[in-house]
Formats: structure tokens, C-alpha cells, sequence
């Protein structure tokens, strides 16, 4: 029986490097995470060691750090991948409404100016 090799993780989802980075720029300890996720230094310094950690871990990452790793990670992702897929439907609806609130301005100065003609003829009524 012959095992199909897995690709290796590219280095984009390389979720220990990942962390590593997050904590680096985020100035928190190892220790500190360690702490906050009931593990131990050596724990978490060996995640950091790999290139694979599981999402529930990730997940309490994120909230320990209150960095959201999944989006770092996605981040790695082809971009018809990470795209939107209510992205045009917004796009629709934000052109409509910019349509609307040119309609709307329409309206307003349609709305001065039949004021401005009552007014008028309310005068033109009331004079002798």
C-alpha cells in the first residue's frame, strides 16, 4: 500500500511563526500567554516551535492576545479565496444607496421650489 506525501505547510500558514510574530509585535510574553491559557512556558514556546497548531488552540490564542490570528492567517490565502462573497452584493446596495440620496437631494430642491411657487401665488391671492 503506498501513502500519498502531504505537501508541506507553506511558510504563509506557518500558524507558530505566526504566533510568534503576533507576540512579538504585540509586546507579550510567552510567559504571560502561558499564564492566561493555563500552559507552561515550555508549552508554548513549543508551539511556537511548530508549523501546524490546531485551530481551538489559535482560537484561545486570539482571545488571549486579543489579536485575531485567523485573519493574520488567512491573510496567506489566494485572493478569490479571501474575498467576500457578499462583496458585490454590497457594492449593488452601496451604488443604490448613493442613487438614492442623489433622488433624495432631487427631491428636496423640487420640494423648495413648489414652496417658494405657493408662496407666491399665496401672495398673488391675498393682494387686492
Amino acid at each position: 500500500m503506498m501513502f500519498k506525501t502531504r505537501n508541506p505547510i507553506p511558510q504563509a500558514f506557518n500558524s507558530g511563526a505566526l504566533i510568534k510574530k503576533a507576540l512579538r509585535d504585540s509586546g507579550l510574553t510567552q510567559a504571560y500567554v502561558a499564564k492566561k491559557t493555563d500552559r507552561t512556558s515550555t508549552t508554548v514556546m513549543n508551539m511556537l516551535k511548530r508549523r501546524s497548531v490546531q485551530a481551538s488552540i489559535l482560537h484561545e490564542f486570539s482571545v488571549v492576545m486579543g489579536i485575531d490570528l485567523f485573519r493574520l492567517l488567512s491573510e496567506g490565502l489566494p485572493e478569490h479565496i479571501r474575498k467576500d462573497p457578499h462583496q458585490q452584493e454590497m457594492e449593488a446596495l452601496k451604488a443604490e444607496n448613493l442613487e438614492l440620496k442623489r433622488q433624495l437631494e432631487r427631491e428636496k430642491e423640487d420640494n423648495t421650489y413648489l414652496k417658494k411657487m405657493i408662496d407666491i401665488f399665496s401672495q398673488t391671492r391675498n393682494t387686492p
